[in-house]
């Protein structure tokens, strides 16, 4: 054990003229200048690791008032779930060292030397916490390697190799699988992965995020069926059907954007497994590349309601789906109906020149263009339904 210093107070006096207040900027300082991934840290990711940054601070200057190696305060208890999120095990170590060498450097007067060696024990108790709280969190709560999740949400947007890549992360304590729905955000769209990871735990859902080509991409997904549901879902002794099950998934991904996106995101079609979400995914992703171009579009935007955008843009699922979405229904029906709706459109929706294009009475275009929208399930006389049925009426042609 190193011994105490002759006068205690000195730790914030004689030993070092400097503030908590200026030692952290001090710390903080020689961190951006050697820790190139700290400079790059998320803001809440950076705020969370400045605030156990200045927890370090103040339990070294009460370290060197009593150093004792058995009683080195734990510095690292409060948040081991944002710290091992944040960082890797290395740079926590760097972390400590760049703290504490911060903080040495920092010491002047005569007993600067004792509280240097005092620090030697102070940084290695650290040093076992870290390590200490790495291997306990790891196992637990939904943790697992950042690059197998990389790995796993490229195997989500590819639909290659996803069925392996599930057992793969349920192996290591992911408790996903079941039903599975993937959000995509806008570019630039920040994102509190730490909060994000507790909603969507607390709602006994698990997630996967990363960034791809610039959008934020999120995967929620619950149990399988024979694994424990959201008690919000059922009696313990009921069996959540799928429906229950999607449309708490679908609820929850309107929350997690609600509180944690700021811009327009994309929502893929719900999948009854993780191994069926490939043909959501690629369609929120490019859903999520086009939805700029509706420039009313509300803040939850589901991947079918931009298929337009997305068929104009070169997807061939997208042309496909608004072809037999809205041509095959009107085909099926009176001949009549199809040609209606596609000189009504051509006459800028104006339902009285469609009347005279077609020489018939203008009530005849109203019923027949009602007979068309319930056909179709939706209104063709409002903009943005007209729009839909134009591309549809144009992609076909």
């Amino acid at each position: 054990m190193a011994p105490a210093p002759s006068d205690a107070s000195s730790t914030t006096g004689d030993a070092t003229p400097l503030t908590g207040k200026e030692l952290l900027v001090r710390v903080l300082a020689r961190m951006d200048s050697e820790l190139p991934w700290f400079r790059v840290l998320p803001i809440a990711r950076h705020t969370a690791i400045e605030s156990i940054i200045s927890s370090l601070i103040e339990a070294f200057v009460s370290y060197c008032s009593h150093p004792d190696p058995s009683a080195v305060p734990r510095v690292f208890g409060q948040a081991p779930a944002e710290l091992v999120r944040s960082i890797s095990l290395e740079q926590t170590l760097q972390l400590i060292r760049s703290s504490v060498v911060a903080v040495e450097d920092s010491l002047v007067g005569p007993d600067a030397a004792a509280y240097r060696e005092a620090s030697l024990d102070f940084s290695r108790q650290l040093a076992f916490e870290a390590a200490e709280i790495y291997a306990i969190s790891r196992p637990s709560s939904g943790l697992w390697d950042p690059r197998l999740e990389q790995l796993a949400i490229d195997a989500v947007l590819s639909g290659r190799g996803l069925t392996s890549m599930a057992d793969r992360l349920r192996a290591v304590g992911w408790r996903g699988g079941g039903p599975t729905i993937v959000i995509v955000g806008a570019p630039g769209d920040e994102v509190d992965e730490d909060k994000l990871r507790r909603v969507v735990w607390n709602a006994g859902a698990d997630a996967l995020a990363g960034v791809r080509q610039g959008h934020f991409v999120l995967v929620l997904s619950l149990p399988l069926p024979d694994d424990k549901l959201p008690a919000t879902l059922s009696e313990p002794t009921a069996p959540v059907s799928e429906a229950d099950a999607v449309a708490h998934l679908d609820s929850l991904a309107r929350d997690v954007i609600g509180q944690l996106l700021s811009k327009t995101a994309v929502l893929g079609e719900p999948a009854p497994e993780l191994g069926a979400a490939a043909p959501g995914a690629q369609a929120a992703m490019f859903g999520a590349r086009v939805v700029h171009t509706w420039l009313q579009a509300p803040t939850v935007v589901r991947a079918d309601e931009l298929l337009p955008e997305r068929a104009l843009n070169g997807d061939g699922d997208a042309r496909s789906a608004l072809v037999h979405q809205v041509l095959v229904p009107l085909q099926d029906s009176a001949s009549e109906w199809l040609e209606t709706v596609a000189i009504y459109l051509d006459n800028g929706r104006s339902i009285e020149g469609c009347a005279r294009a077609l020489d018939v009475h203008a009530n005849t275009i109203r019923y027949r263009l009602a007979r068309v929208s319930e056909t179709l399930g939706f209104d063709v006389t409002l903009p943005r339904n007209a729009f839909v049925v134009q591309c549809a009426l144009r992609l076909a042609s």
